[in-house]
C-alpha cells in the first residue's frame, strides 16, 4: 500500500473518530456546565429522561444503521428510495413509542416535549447510515459543532431560571437545528421517491437489531437500575463516571478499527497473536485511561468517587481490545447469531444478580455489575471460539 493510500486511510478514521467522540464529548460539557454552574440534582434529573429516551431511540433505530450500510453495499444505485422505505417503516414504531411514553409515569407531565426531543433525535440518527456510507465525515463534525455551540449559548444564555422542562426545550431547538443542516445536505439529492410504507423493512432488520438490543441492555443494565435505587444527585454522579468509561470503549474501537480488513483475513494464529497483544496493551491502556479519569473527575468536575470505584473502572476497561476483536472475529466466520445467544445469557444473569448489587450495594454493585458483564460476555466468547478450532 503507497503512503498517499495509507495517509488518505487514515484521514477518513480521523474524521470517522472526531464526529463520533464529538457526541460524546456533548454530553460531558453540558454536565460539565450544568453542574458546576447550576446544580447535581438538575443533571440527575436531566440522566434519567436521558436513559430511559435512549431506550426509545434503540427501539425506534431498530438496527437500521447496520441494516442500510449491508443493503447500500448491495444495490448503490438505490440508495435514497432504500433509506425512505427504511425510514418510513420504522415510524410505524412511532406510535407504541407515544402511548408508552404517555402513559409510563416516568416523564413527570413532559411527555409532550419528550416525544418530540425523540422525534427529531429519531431522524437525526436515521442520517447516520448515509454520513456512514457517504464518508460524509466533516459534515457530521460541522453539525454537531453546530449542535454543541447552541446548546451551550442557549444553557448560559437561561442559566438563572434553568430547569428541566427549559433544559429539554433547549435540546429540542438544538436538535432541531441540526435536522435543518442534515437535511439540507443529504436530502437535496432525493428526487423522484416514491413514499411507501414496507413492513417487510422491520422484518429484515430484525437480524441487526436483536444483537444490538441485548449489547446496549448488556452495557447499561446498571444505569437503568440506578434510575430506580440511585438519588438524583449519585445518578448524576454516576452518569458522568460512565461518560468517561464510554470514551475508553470508543477508543478501543478506533484503535482497532484500521486493521480489521487485514484481521479478517488472517490466519488463526496470527489472530491468536493479535489478541493475546492487544490483551497484554489492554493493561497499560487501563492504567492511563484510569489515571485521566480520576484527574478529569476529581480535578475538573470535582466529583468524589472512591479508589475502589476507580478500581472496578480499571478492571472493567481491560478487555475492551479483546472484546472487540473476539466480536470481529465471529462476523468473519459468520457466526453473529452467537453473539446473540451469549449476549442474552450474560444479561439474563445481570438483570438477576444486579438487583440485589445496585440495592446493597449502591454504586460499588452498578460498576461490579459492569464489570462482571463485560468479562462474562469476553470470557464465553474466548472459550467457545478456542472450542472451534
Amino acid at each position: 500500500m503507497n503512503t498517499k493510500k495509507i495517509i488518505d486511510r487514515f484521514k477518513t478514521i480521523s474524521l470517522f473518530g472526531m464526529s463520533q467522540l464529538l457526541s460524546a464529548f456533548s454530553v460531558l460539557i453540558l454536565s460539565y456546565i450544568i453542574i458546576q454552574f447550576h446544580s447535581v440534582e438538575l443533571w440527575g434529573e436531566y440522566v434519567e429522561v436521558l436513559i430511559w429516551t435512549n431506550v426509545f431511540l434503540l427501539f425506534l433505530s431498530f438496527g437500521n444503521n447496520d441494516y442500510l450500510l449491508k443493503l447500500f453495499s448491495e444495490n448503490p444505485s438505490n440508495i435514497n428510495q432504500q433509506w425512505t422505505n427504511n425510514l418510513f417503516a420504522r415510524s410505524i414504531l412511532l406510535l407504541p413509542s407515544l402511548l408508552l411514553i404517555l402513559f409510563i409515569p416516568i416523564f413527570n407531565h413532559l411527555e409532550l416535549i419528550i416525544f418530540i426531543v425523540i422525534l427529531f433525535q429519531f431522524i437525526n440518527q436515521s442520517f447516520k447510515s448515509l454520513i456512514v456510507y457517504h464518508r460524509k465525515f466533516t459534515l457530521n463534525i460541522y453539525v454537531e459543532s453546530s449542535y454543541l455551540l447552541a446548546l451551550i449559548l442557549l444553557v448560559f444564555y437561561n442559566l438563572e431560571s434553568l430547569n428541566l422542562k427549559l433544559l429539554l426545550e433547549i435540546i429540542l431547538l438544538s436538535q432541531g437545528l441540526k435536522l435543518l443542516l442534515f437535511s439540507i445536505v443529504l436530502l437535496k439529492d432525493f428526487k423522484h421517491i416514491k413514499f411507501q410504507f414496507q413492513l417487510l423493512e422491520l422484518k429484515k432488520s430484525i437480524p441487526f437489531f436483536i444483537p444490538l438490543a441485548l449489547g446496549t441492555f448488556r452495557s447499561k443494565i446498571d444505569a437503568y437500575y440506578g434510575t430506580h435505587f440511585f438519588s438524583v444527585s449519585q445518578l448524576s454522579k454516576y452518569q458522568v463516571f460512565l461518560s468517561f468509561l464510554a470514551l475508553s470503549q470508543m477508543a478501543s474501537t478506533f484503535v482497532i478499527t484500521p486493521y480489521l480488513k487485514n484481521y479478517y483475513r488472517s490466519s488463526n494464529t496470527v489472530i491468536k497473536n493479535t489478541q493475546k497483544k492487544f490483551f497484554v496493551f489492554g493493561w497499560g491502556f487501563a492504567v492511563v485511561a484510569t489515571v485521566f479519569m480520576y484527574v478529569a473527575i476529581s480535578e475538573i468536575y470535582r466529583l468524589d468517587f472512591t479508589f475502589q470505584q476507580y478500581g472496578l473502572a480499571f478492571l472493567f476497561m481491560i478487555p475492551l481490545f479483546l472484546h472487540v476483536l473476539l466480536v470481529s472475529e465471529y462476523y468473519k466466520r459468520d457466526q453473529q447469531y452467537k453473539i446473540a445467544f451469549f449476549a442474552s445469557i450474560v444479561v439474563f444473569f445481570q438483570i438477576i444478580i444486579g438487583y440485589f448489587l445496585i440495592k446493597y450495594w449502591n454504586i460499588n454493585g452498578a460498576l461490579l455489575l459492569k464489570l462482571l458483564g463485560q468479562w462474562g460476555i469476553v470470557i464465553t466468547l474466548w472459550f467457545w471460539i478456542k472450542k472451534q478450532k
